[in-house]
């Protein structure tokens, strides 16, 4: 038996979570200051959001074969902007996904990631994108935990109304 779960599902899901997310980062400003990494690359949650956003940006600039953006040029200490460029970014994400041919999204391209090639199909850096993001909500959550405050919600596959 064949089980799949499509980039659409999995697209609805990480949709539900950003939502769940923004509403609630707006209404408590202050944890996108919460600490995540310190000392690293993305000390905080606002610094670890900008991270999730641009890399799909990238990833997004890599499946058109296009030059890659550096920065978000944003913060990372204010909601709106930063989930505005997410939102942004996502509907980009999903013009390509419906773009997308079968045949192409199954080719062996080679992508460049830390001056490293990877052989990979489209099909596989775009869930890539959706598994990077996932795994970084889970990040946000432990650290807003940590910093003393309860995340939105049921954040599981299980609970999302984007799979049956």
């Amino acid at each position: 038996m064949l089980l799949q779960l499509s980039i659409d599902e999995l697209l609805k899901y990480s949709a539900e979570e950003r939502d769940k997310w923004r509403r609630w980062l707006a209404a408590n400003p202050a944890a996108l200051e919460a600490a995540v990494q310190p000392g690293e690359r993305h000390q905080t949650v606002g610094k670890l959001i900008d991270h999730i956003f641009l890399v799909e940006r990238r990833h997004l600039q890599r499946l058109h074969g296009a030059p890659l953006s550096t920065t978000t040029g944003l913060t990372g200490l204010n909601v709106a902007p930063l989930f505005d460029y997410g939102a942004s970014v996502r509907r980009e994400l999903e013009q390509y996904v419906k773009s997308l041919d079968g045949d192409e999204a199954d080719q062996i391209r080679t992508f460049e990631v830390r001056e490293q090639q990877w052989p990979m199909t489209p099909r596989k850096l775009l869930f890539h994108i959706l598994l990077h993001e996932i795994r970084h909500w889970a990040q946000v959550a432990l650290a807003v935990r940590i910093a003393g405050l309860e995340p939105p919600g049921d954040h599981d596959l299980f609970f999302s109304r984007a799979v049956r």
